[in-house]
């Protein structure tokens, strides 16, 4: 007899129809994304429901509304797919000979400022290279590394994960910047005494940078209120240059945007940014993978000024 604990209640390709319909609401869209009819993705739908023995959906104008069980059984269900899909890129990449590709993953400052120019370099010295960039959010960037979706993610001060080296390129600094004419663009080095008043561009206080904004401006009894949140430093520097305010970005930003126009100062309390590239911990780096980190560690300690400490004021 068939150990119970061991009979299949579900099956790859059910899951993959309940997340299809989570994802549209509907059997016609879960339908339409799966080539399948509109039926048999009902059926699926009853057949995974009286096997598992609970709703996994309710029925709602129309619209399949998932249960919370079915939000259980999909979050343990999503390693699986993100593993699906990484052997369907790496298949794609055997039929159309683009095998051997370097996948990077990159967040979105440094897909402007960073990884072109080392890509410039990197194809300079490796004429054949074929490169794949996804520009990700930090959370996305990180499971591409670990599901090996992407060869090298690049990131700044990326959170720590046990299945990942995180390899410092360089230790930055968060900047200032001031629109075109603003009164405090001859000073060298900015502190929050100097933008007291002032309209803040910069990242939510609840971020991480913005964290560490938050006890900057403590220290010197001030608060760090931003007037416009921008989570992204490429996004923030634009809006500086209109007038918008006085901003707080990566230094590769402030000093590397093509074409800038706004002045660019140094923060006093110093705010650490690392530039780190993320591998995975237990697979060896590719000879290509290992060129490109060469070559960005070497590009920015070339083009980033030494690192030295800017004065910093007593707190009042």
């Amino acid at each position: 007899m068939t150990n119970p604990a061991t009979r299949t209640l579900i099956n790859l390709r059910q899951l993959e129809v309940l997340r299809a319909v989570m994802r549209y609401r509907t059997t016609t869209g879960a339908a339409e994304e799966l080539g399948m009819s509109q039926p048999a993705v009902s059926n699926a739908i009853k057949l995974a429901e009286t096997k598992i023995g609970v709703a996994l959906f309710d029925r709602v104008s129309n619209r399949l509304l998932p249960t919370a069980d079915a939000q259980l059984l999909l979050a343990d269900a999503e390693p699986i797919f993100r593993l699906h899909e990484t052997i369907q890129r790496k298949a794609w990449d055997l039929r159309t000979g683009r095998a051997g590709v370097l996948r990077i993953a990159s967040t979105a400052e440094l897909s402007q400022m960073l990884v072109p120019r080392v890509l410039r370099l990197l194809q300079d010295a490796h004429p054949d290279v074929r490169i794949a960039l996804e520009t990700l959010r930090m959370d996305e960037l990180i499971e591409n590394v670990e599901s090996g979706s992407a060869d090298i993610g690049v990131a700044m001060r990326p959170p720590n994960r046990p299945s990942l080296v995180s390899e410092v390129l360089i230790e930055s600094e968060l900047m200032c910047i001031c629109p075109p004419g603003d009164p405090l663009a001859d000073m060298p080095v900015l502190t929050p005494f100097d933008v007291h008043g002032r309209d803040i561009i910069g990242p939510a206080s609840g971020a991480p940078l913005g964290v560490l904004l938050d006890a900057a401006f403590e220290r010197f009894g001030e608060r760090y209120s931003p007037r416009i949140e921008a989570r992204f430093s490429n996004v923030a520097a634009p809006l500086v240059e209109q007038g918008l305010g006085i901003g707080f970005v990566d230094e590769l930003t402030a000093r590397h945007r093509p074409h800038a126009g706004y002045s660019v100062h140094r923060f006093s309390p110093r705010v650490p940014i690392k530039v780190c590239a993320l591998v995975l911990r237990d697979k060896p780096v590719q000879r290509m993978a290992q060129a490109f980190l060469d070559l960005a560690r070497e590009f920015l300690q070339t083009q980033l000024d030494p690192r030295t400490v800017p004065p910093e004021m007593p707190a009042a």
